[in-house]
């Protein structure tokens, strides 16, 4: 920006930025408060405010009258200050030294317009384009253009190099590896994520989408679990059952397995790894599976179980430890029973919070939770989780209730 700017023409352009006119383009003058554009560039009194006013007299003159004073009838005093609807904004950014928001919108909906032209995978193409079309008509109306950047072409540039590399990647590498292949720099897909994913996500139209779809990873995808599996390979086979401890397996060798076995009754899954590991070592025949959100690893498992196999989940009985149980039951399609997750009260019990409220509304508006409605429902009336941490129970009484809850379905 040129140094003898006026630092009032500077406020002025400010506010045309963020009007109407500065976002869609005007269909009449531009207009502000001549009092409103003083403070604005906290001009509006002493020596500020008459130098102020003495660059905006020489600026209407300079200007041809494309930027006027409109003055009150009676008192001859300013009023409003006036940028012409034709010619005022190129005139004002011009001064500036900057381009006019108009050439602003207009290069960024050609930077969208020549994104929707960039080859794409076959089964991208549609969806691209059309988010692209979606991105073109926002710059030119001022809409958001979110995760891109108005002022920022050069960060654009690089985002969009970013995205194509997320797309295009292939093979499972953790994210620090990606991201210096694909930016140079270790760490910038990690500063970069929340907008790569909502770009993905607003691309596909899928609000689950992330960098793990597309095997960029923040850690090898693996389950842990404990007891009675058997993985086949063609002839070979590999028993995890003869291990008397716990052990964890890469979804890459469930992806390379024909198949899997087990001679468990019962499979069990645990949200917190301290108790995965207590029960680990009183396991009576079952199999256990440590998970809270089931990874496509656990997903993978589930998908290659035997579908009789009678399914339980220990949890937290907090809104987030109800909210795991749904998505298991979502994501396995598997009728998971709740292992001791009643709401368990307690005088310091920690209140709700708005947001976990909301889930609990949220949860008891799925059916598919219906059966622990009583508890959601006993939480909000008490207004608390209660004693909700798997922690708080014995061991003892945990083991107990899973030998009752499978006493029950092989008596059903």
């Amino acid at each position: 920006m040129p140094r003898d700017v006026p630092i009032v023409l500077q406020a002025l352009a400010d506010l045309y930025r963020k009007s109407a006119a500065g976002g869609h383009g005007g269909v009449r003058d531009f207009i502000c408060d001549h009092e409103q554009l003083l403070r604005h560039a906290n001009c509006h009194d002493g020596d500020e405010r008459e130098k102020a006013e003495d660059d905006l007299k020489r600026a209407e003159l300079e200007s041809g009258r494309l930027l006027s004073l409109d003055r009150a009838a009676r008192s001859g005093l300013y009023q409003r200050v006036r940028l012409s609807k034709d010619g005022g904004e190129t005139w004002l950014f011009q001064k500036l030294g900057e381009n006019a928001p108009r050439e602003q919108r207009s290069e960024l909906a050609a930077f969208f317009k020549a994104m929707g032209g960039l080859p794409m995978p076959e089964n991208w193409r549609t969806k691209w384009r059309a988010w692209c079309e979606s991105l073109e008509r926002k710059a030119l109306s001022q809409g958001g253009v979110q995760p891109f950047r108005r002022d920022d072409p050069a960060g654009n540039d690089e985002f969009l190099k970013t995205l194509l590399g997320v797309i295009y990647w292939q093979d499972e590498s953790l994210i620090r590896f990606a991201s210096s292949v694909i930016c140079g720099d270790s760490k910038r897909l990690e500063n970069l994520e929340g907008r790569l994913v909502a770009a993905l996500q607003a691309i596909r139209g899928d609000d689950a989408c992330s960098l793990e779809d597309f095997g960029i990873l923040r850690k090898p995808r693996t389950l842990a679990f404990h007891g009675s599996l058997v993985l086949k390979f063609g002839s070979e086979r590999v028993n995890f059952g003869l291990l008397p401890g716990p052990c964890s397996i890469s979804e890459i060798n469930l992806n390379q397995a024909d198949a899997v076995a087990t001679d468990a009754t019962l499979c069990l899954t645990i949200e917190n790894e301290e108790v995965f590991l207590e029960l680990a070592k009183r396991n009576q025949g079952w199999l256990l599976v440590h998970t809270s959100f089931p990874g496509s690893a656990v997903r993978r498992l589930f998908g290659m179980l035997p579908e009789d196999l009678d399914c339980l989940h220990f949890g937290d009985s907090d809104p987030a430890g109800f909210d795991i149980l749904r998505d298991l039951r979502e994501k396995t399609g598997r009728p998971f029973r709740p292992v001791c997750m009643n709401f368990r009260t307690g005088p310091a019990a920690p209140p709700l919070t708005s947001e976990e409220r909301k889930t609990i509304e949220r949860l008891l508006a799925t059916p598919l939770m219906e059966d622990v409605y009583a508890e959601l429902r006993a939480m909000l009336n008490a207004r608390s989780k209660g004693v909700f941490e798997q922690e708080s129970l014995s061991i003892a009484e945990v083991v107990d209730c899973i030998g009752a809850l499978a006493s029950s379905r092989q008596a059903g």
